[in-house]
């Protein structure tokens, strides 16, 4: 059940992106929000969090997601560069793409580890390992739903 509601989440986030609205930034802002709703859902049922747990938890979890979210941010904005310049790609557009995605998921690790850290300070950790690894399956799914709609360069 929560490997198909991993799927499902992403492959709305997926859908989500593909849909027209009002503006291309509207549509991102929903999408996002879509994303940081069922993320929440997600951990809410798998985590099962007393009162207490749940008080320390959501801050962190927001100032996460925020950073997070920025970098979702950045991800389509190097999507979008790509898209534009796939057919007339040079050695110097791919270094900077490559450069750019590598920084990327530079950052995104950093951010991962200090939330672990974080949250293992609050929380006993079998439930900040587990988070982690929520956080892992959810990103490696996203990231997989993301990539198979990415062109490989010819």
């Amino acid at each position: 059940m929560f490997f198909k509601k991993i799927f499902l989440f992403a492959y709305l986030f997926l859908i989500g992106l593909f849909v027209s609205a009002q503006s291309e930034a509207d549509m991102w802002e929903l999408v996002k929000s879509d994303l940081k709703t069922e993320y929440k859902t997600i951990i809410i049922e798998s985590m099962l969090f007393n009162d207490q747990e749940a008080t320390v938890f959501w801050p962190i979890f927001n100032a996460f997601f925020d950073k997070k979210s920025k970098l979702l941010d950045e991800d389509m904005v190097l999507l979008k560069d790509y898209s534009e310049h796939i057919d007339k790609l040079t050695d110097t557009k791919i270094d900077e793409l490559v450069s750019r995605a590598m920084a990327i998921d530079t950052e995104r690790l950093k951010i991962r580890k200090d939330y672990y850290k974080k949250v293992s300070k609050v929380l006993p950790k079998r439930k900040a390992g587990k988070l982690y690894q929520i956080d892992n399956q959810v990103s490696i799914l996203l990231d997989f739903q993301i990539i198979s709609q990415v062109p490989l360069i010819e």
